[in-house]
């Protein structure tokens, strides 16, 4: 989940449909529990199922290190199922009483990426006073359901820009800047993935009208300026000799590779982009457009329980989440250069920190928050809905398309615009 190529694959779960050692099949255990033992289950990508398991691992332990420390009689032990066998197995497991104590998990608008409230799977969080107290209400509304936490939240990935330091001094603050820095030779990289686009439909002024379409709120004549202008601005766009479209991870490669100076980029990716790039990397917000800010998304990572835990166990499972989302250790994660910023909200930015995370901190207190009473009705367009991950997978594949197909010249603005402001699954 946490490293670069695991953060990359829910990524691209997210823009494409919107995340070791000592691996256990508990389904193989008939029934045994190990006193002072966790078990903590998550899922690596089937094409790099090796190396993601072993980086999700090594971040976890790194990370979550306070609690080994001050708890050192309880074992973790760390399940892994690829993630096309993830929520599949995770059910059978829970219904041989041998599911996990913690699961990690991804939540996007208030809903699981996988539906385990629905399946029966896990069990809401107690003790709901003290993480309203942590959790301002952006993250609160990520992580309820039906007033209650299908999980807590952990860190939070956002999305920023990317750029070159030795040809680049200072990234664009509007994207009439970013045009005029194509206009001067400079290779721009931006993603045709929707997830990763809807950025600049803030830019646009389309947010407000996309979230109607979410929210079906507009008959079927109405008229979308604001997404027509947007759409307009993505051809254009297409159109610079110096703006290139790609999917995610090709852009990541590209930019690494010196034939891309700027790019669209996560949190989750900076610390793979520094390791290779050293001081050439440099973070900024994504710029705004003229009257109206940019809407970068936002996907939290948290710990959701597991419904089969004995009381010492499931007692065992609260402490390890509550040790990991406090204030001191949240500061400590934040402060350590992962990428990410902390779900809690009492762990603020010092204004002499660094460029990025102040960066980070601009695409999420200002730039997502600014559209904070459109988002649900945004992720409702992209497909997520409750009990509705087969239609959201559907609709990501819809706009998937028409944003690929619009950026490469197939379809005009008034095509893709069938699709965009349809609400309708084929």
């Amino acid at each position: 989940m946490l490293s670069p190529k695991v953060s990359a694959h829910w990524l691209r779960t997210f823009c494409s449909a919107i995340a070791g050692g000592l691996t256990i099949t508990l389904s193989s255990c008939s029934g045994f529990r190990v006193p002072n033992t966790l078990f903590i289950t998550y899922g690596a990508s089937d094409n790099d199922f090796k190396d993601e398991r072993a980086d999700v691992r090594l971040f976890m332990e790194k990370y979550t290190e306070a609690f080994q420390r001050s708890n050192p009689n309880t074992r973790i032990i760390y399940i892994t199922y690829p993630n096309s066998e993830f929520s599949k197995q995770i059910s059978l497991d829970s219904s041989l009483n041998l599911g996990p104590d913690l699961i990690l998990v991804i939540g996007i608008n208030g809903i699981l990426s996988q539906n385990f409230l629905a399946e029966n799977v896990i069990t809401t969080l107690p003790d709901k006073e003290y993480f309203d107290a942590i959790y301002n209400s952006q993250i609160q509304y990520t992580a309820k359901d039906n007033g209650n936490y299908s999980f807590a939240p952990w860190v939070v990935n956002a999305q920023v820009a990317c750029f070159n330091n030795t040809k680049i001094k200072r990234s664009p603050e509007t994207v009439e800047d970013l045009e005029a820095l194509s206009a001067r030779g400079y290779k721009i990289g931006l993603s045709s993935s929707p997830g990763s686009l809807i950025w600049s439909a803030g830019t646009q002024g389309a947010i407000a009208e996309i979230s109607s379409i979410g929210n079906q709120t507009t008959g079927g004549k109405q008229q979308y300026p604001a997404i027509q202008a947007w759409l307009e601005w993505v051809r254009k766009a297409a159109l610079y000799q110096n703006i290139l479209f790609e999917p995610d991870d090709l852009l990541v490669k590209d930019f690494q590779d010196n034939k891309l100076d700027w790019i669209t980029c996560w949190g989750s990716q900076i610390e793979n982009l520094k390791s290779k790039m050293g001081t050439t990397l440099s973070i900024a917000a994504l710029p705004n457009g003229d009257q109206s800010k940019a809407s970068p998304p936002i996907v939290t990572y948290g710990f959701a329980l597991g419904k089969n835990s004995s009381p010492t166990q499931r007692q065992m499972a609260l402490k390890f989440i509550k040790t990991n989302v406090n204030t001191i250790a949240q500061r400590k994660l934040q402060l350590s250069d992962t990428g990410f910023l902390g779900a809690n909200q009492k762990v603020s930015i010092p204004p002499e920190s660094s460029k990025k995370l102040n960066a980070l901190n601009t695409s999420v207190n200002e730039q997502n928050n600014a559209y904070s009473k459109e988002w649900p009705g945004v992720y409702r367009w992209f497909g997520f809905r409750k009990n509705t991950q087969h239609n959201a997978e559907i609709r990501f594949q819809q706009l998937a398309t028409a944003f690929s197909e619009l950026t490469n010249g197939y379809l005009n603005v008034n095509e893709a615009m069938k699709t965009i402001t349809s609400t309708t699954m084929n």
